[in-house]
This record gives C-alpha cells, sequence and structure tokens, in this order.
C-alpha cells in the first residue's frame, strides 16, 4: 500500500515533469528556468504540502 506521503510526492513528480516537458515544447524558456521549475514543482512544493498536511492532522 502507499502511504500519503509517497502519493504525493510521486503525484507532483509527475506533474513537475510534464510542466518541464510541455515548457520546454511551447516556449522558449531557458534550461536553468526550466531546471527551476522543475525543481519548484517536484521538490519543494510537495514538502510544503506534506508539511501542512500533517500540521492539519496533528490540530
Amino acid at each position: 500500500m502507499v502511504s500519503r506521503e509517497n502519493a504525493i510526492i510521486l503525484l507532483f513528480m509527475a506533474a513537475g515533469l510534464a510542466l518541464a516537458y510541455g515548457a520546454r515544447v511551447v516556449t522558449d524558456l531557458g534550461d536553468r528556468l526550466l531546471i527551476g521549475v522543475l525543481l519548484l514543482v517536484a521538490v519543494v512544493a510537495p514538502q510544503l504540502v506534506i508539511g501542512y498536511v500533517d500540521g492539519a492532522e496533528s490540530a
């Protein structure tokens, strides 16, 4: 069974990859900016969501 944290991370990772690939195809953004978007969506955002969910659950 997949834990809630793993499901959130997997969802954001898939969304980040799709967003970065779509932005690469549709726009002329630089590689550094696309990597930044990928890191923001796939690494930072899931940690913030998990922290929010855990905080709301313990309150």
